[in-house]
């Protein structure tokens, strides 16, 4: 038989294992197997039918392993191994929350309520009379604080607690200095301070 025949099947046995490697586990024996055969393609047609048919062959190889990997990579998730082993990718609907929901989470923002249970940091809150799940912004909150709406993540509201506003005084009063008996915050300078008392 022509040796030429000889490379030419080398090279189709080899292509073919790789594709039959990708769709039937082995362990990597019908890799190695392909892979022998390619070298022995490329080799034989060095050795037999010269150089010029044998950069031909390694030109096949190099050009051909690719492209019959891609081909084969793009049809397995089509057989029944590869619908199991790659399940097929969620829809956009299951992935993302309801975006109506998620408009009247958003226009909750801004609004005030009280916390249904502690938030730690997850829980619920009551925001005019509905029961929503919520995480505190800041620390653990306790059943019963009120709150403000100030954020959305997913499904669950953010919100933190309302503090009351404390009354700011306008000028605060300092503590009457003992050793000057001045009102005056600020400590006396060496000379004022009594060292005798000492």
């Amino acid at each position: 038989m022509n040796t030429l025949v000889w490379v030419v099947a080398l090279l189709v046995l080899g292509l073919a294992v790789m594709v039959l490697e990708v769709f039937v586990p082995s362990g990597g024996i019908l890799g190695f197997v392909s892979i022998l055969a390619l070298v022995s393609a490329v080799a034989t047609a060095f050795l037999e039918q010269g150089t010029a048919a044998g950069m031909a062959a390694l030109a096949v190889v190099v050009l051909a392993v690719p492209a019959v990997l891609s081909v084969a990579f793009r049809w397995f998730p089509e057989t029944p191994l590869g619908r199991r082993v790659l399940p097929p990718a969620p829809e956009a609907a299951d992935v993302l929350p309801d975006p109506e929901r998620r408009r009247h989470l958003r226009d909750l923002i801004g609004h005030t309520g009280r916390t249904g249970s502690e938030l730690l940091p997850w829980g619920s809150v009551e925001i005019s009379g509905e029961i929503i799940e919520a995480m505190s912004e800041g620390g653990p909150l306790e059943a019963g604080v009120v709150i403000e709406v100030v954020g959305v993540q997913g499904t669950a509201l953010v919100v933190r607690p309302v503090e009351p506003r404390a009354a700011v005084p306008v000028e605060s009063a300092a503590p009457e200095n003992p050793a000057t008996g001045a009102g005056s915050a600020l400590s006396p300078t060496l000379e004022e301070f009594e060292f005798d008392g000492l």
